[in-house]
């Protein structure tokens, strides 16, 4: 049942006065709720909680999970106005919308965290009550400075309800909020259950921290640690790969075995405008690149590239890895009710999504109640993949992890293909293409591009010459010609972090200096 997202008006309401702190406010109102006479039960509690849940949900265009792939070599929006353009051109600045989203969503997380926990610390509850639901407040923070040194470094670090006096804060090192976000993920999978009951479906699990704790730990190369982090999450036998790659991105298949935590959306709280159904089923503007269509290897197991491949350059889906044909609407495939024609249609490279874009939604200008995945199974059994490969292990446990992931599309193993006795460079270029095939559109490419700070992903996007591509009537006379369509190049001065937001740096001096290049 997806329920989790149900809050109050009441409950903002409780945000708002919680920080007022003078004598002639400290009263008991009698048309709104407060936080002197809230908290009271398990309900109201957890009514509150859900206001913290309530913060993931993205908040502006360019923080929308999509996104993250049209800044990435994956995509493109060519729309600016959606704001991940300027950050895939490589032309951030202080003041783009993004990191400005970015950086404003994560800290409302922290804030609503750290007012819940104040609050719980009084709630007349059972210890145990107040316990797990503290720990789901700290996964929850955890998740925020997660996001927030993935992207900015250095961030300040807040634990606390900050009192006026407190608000001008600096930045605390990286190194610092990471032992803080471990703290934190540590003491939630401590408490935790593995799984709850179908009313409570999408809160916060003991995987869930362990998995989160697994992938900040290998985003900031701590090998072992994320290696083992990944392993307590299967030592969990609570998930599994799900069978269907396709279906595993349906409404009729979510919370299946192989989801470990996503944002859960209802009829009342559907998905933040623009939803995955309106950029994909009916906006033009989701595009996938020719890169990434050339990315997914043959049945086969060879790329298309090797001359051994089979591969036809102007027959060029047939026998490919079916997790394209699954993630992507490619030319002639079947989009809805008709048949995808690039001259036919405002897509700008001439493919674009089909993975969350809900085509089964009859309503989709309006409404979309499909599920975001943050984490999911295939993800720890690469992290422990990619963790052992760069900590030197290429042993056989590493083949056959990415194995795993490959038997569920058909693929062939990395022994039947690649073989065997492979150097860690050779392991490290298998595990790097798997995810970016395995992953596509869920949002984790453009964090994967950031972590890697490999420059050679960095390149201009190409989509196909839309005019070659016009016949419906007869397919067999379509040219497949790839075409540069947006430049993009690597800022060396500005690397690899986004800025601090000039909008904060004016309200907080203690702020600066910013990143480097802005």
């Amino acid at each position: 049942m997806k329920n989790i997202y149900k809050i109050s008006i009441s409950f903002l309401l409780l945000i708002a006065l919680s920080g007022c702190s003078k004598d002639f406010l400290i009263r008991t109102p009698k048309d709104e709720l407060s936080p002197a006479t809230f908290f009271q039960n398990e309900t109201q509690c957890k009514m509150a909680l859900m206001g913290v849940y309530s913060a993931l949900q993205p908040n502006a265009t360019p923080t929308q999970f999509y996104q993250y792939d049209f800044m990435s070599d994956n995509g493109l929006c060519e729309d600016s106005w959606q704001g991940s353009k300027e950050i895939g051109d490589w032309l951030t600045n202080s003041s783009s919308w993004a990191p400005y989203a970015k950086w404003t969503q994560d800290y409302n997380i922290v804030a609503r965290a750290n007012q819940f926990i104040q609050d719980m610390n009084n709630a007349t509850v059972s210890d145990a009550i107040k316990n797990q639901m503290i720990a789901e407040a700290k996964f929850l923070r955890g998740y925020a400075y997660s996001d927030l040194i993935t992207y900015f470094g250095d961030v300040p670090l807040i634990t606390k309800v900050q009192t006026l006096s407190e608000a001008y804060v600096s930045r605390t090192s990286k190194s610092d909020v990471l032992t803080a976000i471990l703290a934190d993920f540590d003491a939630a999978a401590s408490v935790l259950p593995v799984s709850y009951g179908s009313s409570d479906v999408g809160r916060a699990t003991k995987g869930a921290a362990l998995a989160f704790k697994a992938r900040i730990l290998l985003y900031n190369g701590e090998w072992a640690d994320a290696a083992q982090a990944c392993k307590d999450v299967m030592n969990l036998d609570a998930y599994h790969l799900y069978p269907d790659y396709t279906g595993l991105f349906s409404e009729d298949h979510e919370d299946n075995e192989e989801v470990i935590f996503d944002i859960q959306y209802v009829q009342s709280q559907p998905q933040p405008w623009p939803s995955s159904a309106l950029q994909f089923q009916v906006w033009p503007t989701g595009n996938a690149t020719c890169g990434l269509i050339d990315s997914y290897y043959m049945t086969n197991g060879l790329p298309i590239t090797n001359s051994n491949s089979g591969y036809d350059p102007q027959n060029p889906f047939v026998n490919r890895d079916l997790r394209l044909a699954a993630s992507v609407v490619l030319p002639g495939s079947q989009f809805g009710s008709s048949v995808f024609i690039p001259a036919n249609n405002a897509s700008f490279t001439g493919a674009r999504a089909r993975k969350y874009a809900d085509l089964e939604n009859s309503n989709a200008i309006n409404i979309c109640t499909l599920n975001t995945i943050l984490m999911r199974y295939a993800d720890i059994l690469l992290m422990r993949a990619e963790a052992l490969i760069e900590s030197g292990n290429t042993g056989q446990e590493v083949y056959d992890l990415i194995d795993q992931v490959r038997a569920r599309v058909n693929m062939p193993k990395i022994e039947d293909v690649e073989g065997t006795g492979l150097s860690q460079t050779q392991l490290r270029a298998i595990l790097r293409h798997e995810r970016r095939v395995e992953f596509y559109n869920e949002g984790t490419r453009y964090a994967d591009m950031l972590r890697w700070k490999d420059t050679s992903l960095v390149h201009d996007a190409y989509g196909y010459d839309k005019t070659l591509l016009s016949d419906p009537s007869n397919p067999s006379k379509w040219v497949f010609k790839e075409i540069d369509l947006d430049k993009r190049t690597f800022d060396a001065a500005k690397g690899w972090l986004w800025p601090i937001p000039e909008a904060d740096i004016e309200i907080n001096k203690n702020l600066l200096p910013n990143n480097p290049g802005y």
